[in-house]
């Protein structure tokens, strides 16, 4: 089930937004606090350089300046960086997940605004000690329309 709670956007949940807009757009609508952090706003901008088509890359800057920059931003503080690294050697030594560094900022940001993280990369997130939604797995939702598949080869 959906939660109501504060939710902050993993960068996969931006790239499926900007994959399949029916689908990001139906599961936001209802939502009344939604936010991101930097470090998931830097590698969804990875896209704006990467995809060797200027179709795709232009695909990705008009969903960044479009749907992206409607929701809150928060920045990182400093205490943001140890946190990261802690959580993240935490969750390795317990043999449990292998987090990014990216990762283990946006789990650090949501930790401390006290939100849900909204991702497919779940168990990475969980781990780190953060209550986690996978609109995905959740039957309640809209199924995606473009074959999951199909959405990795769209970035390239």
């Amino acid at each position: 089930m959906k939660p109501s709670d504060p939710c902050l956007f993993d960068s996969s949940i931006w790239i499926l937004g900007q994959n399949d807009p029916h689908w990001f757009s139906a599961l936001v609508i209802t939502l009344p606090d939604v936010a991101t952090c930097l470090a998931a706003v830097g590698e969804y901008a990875v896209g704006l350089y990467s995809p060797r088509k200027k179709t795709t890359r232009d695909q990705v800057r008009e969903f960044l300046e479009d749907k992206m920059a409607a929701v809150a931003w928060h920045g990182h503080l400093p205490d943001d960086f140890s946190s990261a690294s802690r959580l993240i050697g935490e969750a390795i030594f317990r043999s449990v997940a292998k987090p990014s560094f990216p990762d283990g900022l946006i789990a650090a940001c949501a930790l401390r605004l006290n939100r849900v993280v909204w991702t497919e990369d779940d168990a990475d997130f969980a781990a780190m000690g953060c209550r986690v939604y996978n609109p995905v797995t959740d039957p309640d939702n809209p199924a995606l329309t473009v074959k999951r598949g199909d959405r990795k080869a769209r970035r390239r």
